[in-house]
């Protein structure tokens, strides 16, 4: 009973967590003069947000404090973590990191491994390889779906960005996307066989699919940060039922 209260304890830090650094992070790129819709949503309601990321970043806090202790290998992870997530809307000396040539998709990646994977793994001692080709397959799973916000921006990001679809072009940036995909769904029915009987991984696995073929440099706010962010609910809702299930 201990041990599921504390993987919820580590769940409720993720999405505390996430929601705090993303919604900072808009309200952040909301002062800067390039202007999208949504971000002019976030001007519109900057109360609520402002007042909804302090919410949340207390509870982020009081999810670590319910978890315990934090070892110095958890402590040297988040702190990485969070000066990544700080600065990658935030100038140091003028350089944004978001905007060096060739990293932001890997900082993205990197940071959800961490705090997905690496963090509760190393904290409770728990650390071995298998867990490591865990982080890589999320790794892999974050650059897959983090491709289609390179190609939607393709036509705003500076050519000095070197983002991956303005390296090989959209149509092999969608042929990686799908590539990297494919490696993350094999490696965790691989390790995780419990996740073979849960449906909504393979309706998750599917609707991905199908939302990376039918990508483009049109497509919206919502289309990304609506159905492609939304599936990446589905696939921890199939965790939550593969867990309860096992």
């Amino acid at each position: 009973m201990q041990e599921i209260e504390t993987w919820y304890l580590y769940g409720l830090f993720a999405f505390f967590s996430t929601f705090s650094v993303y919604n900072g992070q808009r309200l952040i790129k909301s002062t800067q003069p390039t202007q999208t819709l949504w971000l002019l949503w976030v001007q519109r309601n900057e109360k609520s947000l402002y007042l909804a990321t302090f919410a949340s970043g207390l509870l982020t806090i009081s999810s670590l404090l319910f978890i315990g202790k934090i070892s110095p290998g958890a402590v040297l992870l988040l702190s990485v973590s969070g000066v990544v997530s700080l600065f990658y809307v935030i100038p140091i000396k003028g350089v944004i990191m978001r905007e060096i040539p060739h990293i932001k998709i890997y900082l993205i990646a990197m940071t959800w491994a961490v705090v997905l994977i690496l963090f509760p793994m190393i904290n409770e001692e728990k650390f071995v390889w298998n867990i490591a080709l865990h982080a890589l397959a999320h790794t892999f799973y974050i650059i897959s779906v983090a491709i289609p916000f390179d190609i939607r921006d393709v036509k705003f990001d500076r050519n000095s960005h070197k983002t991956i679809p303005q390296v090989v072009g959209i149509r092999s940036a969608k042929i990686v996307s799908i590539t990297l995909l494919t490696a993350f769904f094999v490696i965790m029915v691989m390790f995780e066989p419990q996740l073979i009987y849960a449906p909504v991984f393979y309706i998750a696995a599917g609707a991905q699919y199908v939302l990376l073929l039918y990508m483009n440099e049109n497509r919206g706010d919502l289309y990304c940060a609506g159905a492609i962010d939304g599936v990446i609910g589905l696939v921890g809702i199939s965790y939550f039922f593969a867990k309860m299930s096992w």
